[in-house]
């Protein structure tokens, strides 16, 4: 039992700074965007903005329940390019997309409901990059449930350039 103890205080270094690096936040990575296919068959692939970015992270808490005070989600963006291939100095847009919301002693609103939208987000780039926290201006009542919703990212000229979905190795 004398062993375990150091053992366990090691153990314990070792892996807090880890834990607590990761700042409790869940990680998507956004995929580019591509645009729809309006045929019986198969379309070529085509990429809905002219600008690219090497990654986009949507990071939410990793909790069951959304904190208070804290951010309800932050987007690290990092080398977006225009098609010239130059690093992108303006705004993209972040737009939280509705989901279907209830609320105690209030009820589930109409999933078109102006109530449930959101504000489109302006994300200032630097050098093709931005990391861009988000609170919203009102705290989200107690016992509120949201089923769906997701993110879209819009390129400066108003494309969708990242959605949340999944990829393959190239």
């Amino acid at each position: 039992m004398r062993f375990v103890l150091p053992r366990l205080a090691i153990l314990t270094a070792l892996v807090l700074p880890h834990v607590a690096a990761a700042g409790g936040y869940n990680r998507v990575y956004l995929v580019p965007a591509i645009k729809r296919c309006t045929t019986a068959s198969t379309c070529p692939r085509e990429f809905a903005s002219s600008f690219t970015f090497e990654s986009i992270v949507l990071h939410t808490p990793a909790s069951k329940y959304a904190p208070t005070g804290k951010p309800q989600l932050i987007l690290d963006v990092r080398g977006v390019r225009d098609a010239s291939n130059a690093l992108v100095n303006g705004d993209l847009t972040l737009r939280v997309l509705p989901g279907r919301v209830s609320l105690p002693g209030l009820g589930t609103f109409p999933d078109d409901s102006p109530l449930t939208q959101q504000a489109p987000i302006p994300i200032p780039l630097k050098n093709g990059g931005a990391k861009v926290p988000y609170k919203p201006s009102t705290g989200i009542p107690n016992g509120t449930i949201v089923n769906g919703g997701g993110v879209e990212v819009y390129d400066p000229d108003g494309n969708l350039l990242a959605v949340t979905g999944s990829q393959a190795k190239p």
